[in-house]
C-alpha cells in the first residue's frame, strides 16, 4: 500500500502537557511508525509542514494528500484536556472505508491506550477528513495531558506505532 503519514499540527502550534508538545511528540511516534510500515513492504510518505501556521499546515497536508495517488492516510495527534485524569486513545473518520480503517487501529491501540468510551469516533467536519481523497483516519494518541499517557507515547512511541502498524495490516488484509 502507499501511505501517507501526517504529523498533526505545525511546530510549536499543538497541544502541551507535561512538558512536552504535540507536533514534537506525534513526529517521533511517526518516525517509528515509518520505519514498521516500510518493514512490512509499503511505501510511506511522512507529511510534515513544521515552520506554517495551522492553517497552511492543513492546507499544504490536503493538498499533498490529493496529489500523492496514497490508499490510506493517518494523521497523528496527542489529545489534551484541562482533566489530568482524561485519558485514552481514540480514532476519527468520516467514510465507511475509514470506519473499516479506525476500527482495525482502534483493536490494539485503544487496549494499549485504554480510557475512552467510544474508540472510533465519526466526526464528518474535520477538514483533514472531509478534505482528503484518499482513506483517511486522524488517530489521536493518548492525552498529553495524562501522566501515564504521556508517558507512553515519549519513552515508548514504538509501541504506539507498532499498534497503528498492526492495525493498518489488519485493515489491508481484509
Amino acid at each position: 500500500m502507499k501511505i501517507a503519514l501526517d504529523i498533526g499540527h505545525a511546530n510549536n502550534t499543538g497541544a502541551r502537557g507535561n512538558g512536552h508538545e504535540e507536533h514534537a511528540v506525534a513526529t517521533v511516534i511517526a518516525e517509528h511508525l515509518y520505519h514498521a510500515l516500510v518493514a512490512r513492504g509499503h511505501t510511506v510518505t511522512v507529511l510534515d509542514y513544521p515552520d506554517k501556521t495551522n492553517a497552511e499546515d492543513l492546507n499544504a497536508t490536503i493538498r499533498a494528500a490529493n496529489a500523492g495517488t496514497y490508499d490510506i492516510g493517518i494523521s497523528l495527534h496527542c489529545d489534551a484536556s484541562d482533566n489530568p485524569d482524561a485519558r485514552g486513545a481514540h480514532i476519527c473518520y468520516t467514510s465507511a472505508s475509514g470506519k473499516k480503517l479506525a476500527e482495525a487501529i482502534a483493536v490494539t491501540l485503544c487496549a494499549d491506550m485504554p480510557g475512552r468510551a467510544d474508540k472510533t469516533v465519526r466526526r464528518p467536519n474535520l477538514a483533514i477528513l472531509k478534505g482528503t481523497r484518499p482513506v483517511w483516519v486522524l488517530v489521536e494518541c493518548g492525552f498529553i495531558t495524562n501522566s501515564r499517557d504521556c508517558r507512553v507515547m515519549t519513552v515508548t512511541p514504538e509501541l504506539i506505532a507498532h499498534d497503528i502498524a498492526l492495525g493498518i495490516e489488519s485493515y489491508n488484509n481484509k
